[in-house]
């Protein structure tokens, strides 16, 4: 279960990077927030997935 989630993490950012690098293609910047809206995005993932981890644990 915890390399799923691991696996999905690098999934997750490897597309962000990807639409970063295609942002930073297109404009020749990247804005501050882009940045900041992914690292929120990971922050929101990983609290998610402990949240899980917290609840199956209890029941099982």
């Amino acid at each position: 279960m915890l390399k799923k989630r691991i696996k999905n993490l690098f999934i997750l950012i490897l597309f962000m990077i990807i639409f970063d690098g295609f942002i930073y293609y297109k404009t020749g910047s990247l804005s501050p927030s882009t940045i900041k809206n992914n690292i929120f995005v990971i922050g929101v993932y990983l609290i998610t997935c402990l949240i899980i981890y917290i609840v199956s644990r209890e029941k099982g």
